[in-house]
């Protein structure tokens, strides 16, 4: 992959796609031995992988939809710790922190001096494995505000209590069967709490995107 060519213009595109949507998509931030690294690692430590298969760790409910749920029994699994590999594999993790290629977005969206929230996971999932519910926004499920999770702007500069980065380390091609980073356009905005038909992906009228896939 080609590196990202940052300059005042893509920064400038990429704060108004940001306020109107809640999210942006970055292309080719990874090399691709970067990529080939970090896929080594997680081969590496494979064996740390953990299920979330019992019900009080699982993400989504017997209400959620079989989009979000997959097959009710397969859980999600995860990974931690990459901080901590052995060299040479914990090098490319922790690369991700700071990746050149993404220090300036980070600052246009979180300013500097922004720290880390809480250790990074890997994410892996098989064929009927669960996804989430719907979570995270300003606005809890009984309409209180959520101060840890407030976006503002002034027009001119922009504010986020808290920013998810999601890397794709997968060559294949994300769609709409194959899972990935969902998201539902403007709710960093939202003033209204979601019903549980909503979170659960029940409603028809309310839609998520999957980010990466156009």
């Amino acid at each position: 992959m080609a590196t990202s060519q940052i300059n005042l213009g893509s920064l400038s595109r990429a704060k108004c796609i940001f306020d109107l949507n809640g999210y942006i998509v970055i292309r080719n931030v990874l090399s691709k031995t970067e990529v080939e690294m970090a896929r080594k690692g997680i081969q590496e430590y494979r064996g740390t992988f953990v299920e979330r298969a019992a019900t009080e760790v699982r993400n989504t409910s017997s209400d959620s939809s079989s989009n979000l749920k997959g097959d009710g029994r397969t859980g999600r699994f995860d990974m931690g710790g990459m901080l901590g590999w052995s060299s040479p594999c914990r090098e490319v993790f922790r690369q991700f922190l700071a990746h050149p290629n993404l220090v300036p977005y980070l600052h246009l969206f979180l300013g500097e001096g922004y720290r880390l929230d809480h250790s990074p996971l890997v994410l892996r999932q098989k064929p009927g494995s669960e996804g989430f519910s719907l979570h995270g926004g300003p606005i809890d499920s009984k309409g209180a505000m959520q101060r840890g999770l407030i976006y503002q702007c002034n027009g001119k500069d922009i504010h986020n209590s808290l920013l998810a980065v999601s890397f794709q380390l997968s060559d294949g091609k994300m769609d709409s069967n194959s899972g990935g980073f969902c998201v539902v356009p403007g709710s960093h905005k939202m003033k209204f709490p979601l019903s549980s038909t909503m979170i659960n992906g029940q409603d028809e009228d309310f839609f998520c995107t999957m980010c990466g896939t156009t």
